[in-house]
């Protein structure tokens, strides 16, 4: 989630719609990783894990292992055994991972299976939910737990604001499972689900929370629970972005205020101006002679683009707009669908608000409720107004 990519996929992907019970709560969690490299080839170094492929079952203190991915099986060079097999398992141990695309090792710890298909490997890593709950955690709000030159008057804001971080990856990893039910797992390691950065460091095993919440519906099932970095001041609603978005009363809407103050005016992010030149707009939206571009707004957030180009008048979703331009000049070209334009001879200047979708959390504000001393269920019914709390063993 770079950070960026992380907010606009939140915001800009096609929904999963999921309904599992706050009584249905899993202890495990299979997660996709690797996904970013589609490697079909990778080294594993493991230490204290059993190992399981082709009759083989033994307990390795310290064990490197190649495979390669051969259509719909594996090819393990493991020590002088050289075999194939439909897959291989990793039972309880540390791993190291190496790709032919990045030689930096990736850290993972929990139970790994490895397949392939079509000539690339498929690596599902099982984790407790909790561990899991905490790398996230670390991952989407790590930055922000340490706050620079900040007056905090709240000793305590960082127990609260951990407390509701870990809640909203709970609760938005919980609605999401079986997301990548087809590919044999419940969640990816990418910015489509949740950063998922690997094994725990030595700081961060110990970590234990003194509440573990999930958020719910009046219905109980577990709330997917949005999150951004910045809103500007201003939070919508699901519905301004999915028009048959369910259940959008959950979220809060307007102003992200409390007396009478914007609550994330401290961060970096909180305003920003980009310029777009002509040609580079009609490069990322496949066009020519862009002569307008005029956005439409519902909830003080760009819904759709009305543009004229050299074949009439066209509208473009919101959505589909930002990912054109995010992948073409780069996801740090516009920050938020919360923004207004100028045209100019050369181009289009525009002048916005905030990083991210403005649904859900605003990691900026909940930080500055946390401290000013609210607890972290105030912050959670603040940003989630009507879903219920539960706290789970």
């Amino acid at each position: 989630m770079s950070n960026l990519s992380k907010l606009v996929c939140l915001a800009f992907l096609l929904l999963f719609s999921n309904s599992l019970f706050a009584d249905q709560i899993p202890n495990k969690i299979k997660i996709g990783i690797l996904s970013k490299y589609s490697p079909d080839t990778v080294r594993i170094i493991t230490k204290n894990s059993r190992i399981q492929y082709s009759g083989k079952n033994s307990l390795e203190k310290d064990k490197t292992i190649l495979i390669r991915a051969e259509e719909d099986q594996i090819r393990i060079i493991d020590g002088t055994r050289n075999s194939r097999a439909e897959h291989i398992l990793f039972s309880g141990g540390e791993y190291e991972l190496e790709v032919p695309k990045d030689q930096s090792p990736k850290k993972y710890r929990g139970d790994l299976e490895i397949s392939s298909s079509k000539g690339k490997l498929k690596l599902i890593l099982i984790v407790p939910l909790e561990e899991y709950v905490l790398i996230g955690m670390i991952s989407e709000f790590g930055n922000l737990l340490y706050p620079k030159n900040e007056k905090i008057p709240n000793a305590n804001w960082k127990q609260e604001y951990t407390i509701a971080a870990l809640a909203m990856i709970r609760s938005y990893a919980l609605a999401n499972l079986g997301r990548h039910s087809k590919e044999g797992h419940d969640l990816c390691d990418l910015t489509h689900c949740l950063q998922f950065s690997g094994k725990l460091k030595k700081e961060n095993i110990n970590f234990s929370p003194s509440k573990k919440i999930i958020l719910q519906d009046k219905g109980g099932k577990v709330l997917e629970t949005f999150f951004h970095s910045t809103c500007g001041g201003n939070l919508s609603s699901p519905s301004v972005l999915w028009k048959n978005f369910k259940n959008p009363q959950y979220y809060r809407s307007g102003p992200d205020t409390k007396g009478g103050e914007v609550q994330c005016k401290n961060s970096p992010y909180f305003s920003w101006e980009t310029f777009i030149s002509k040609e580079e707009i009609e490069s990322a939206l496949e066009t020519k002679q862009i002569t307008e571009l005029e956005p439409k707004y519902s909830e003080s957030r760009i819904t759709s683009l009305e543009y004229k180009d050299y074949s009439g008048k066209k509208n473009i979703q919101a959505s589909e707009f930002l990912s054109k331009i995010g992948k073409s000049l780069g996801w740090n070209k516009t920050k938020s669908n919360d923004f207004k334009i100028e045209t100019s001879a050369r181009g289009f200047y525009l002048k916005g608000k905030g990083f991210g979708h403005g649904i859900g959390l605003c990691q900026y504000g909940a930080r500055e409720m946390a401290f000013r001393g609210a607890k972290s269920e105030e912050i959670l019914q603040f940003y989630f107004p009507g879903a219920e709390l539960r706290q789970i063993p």
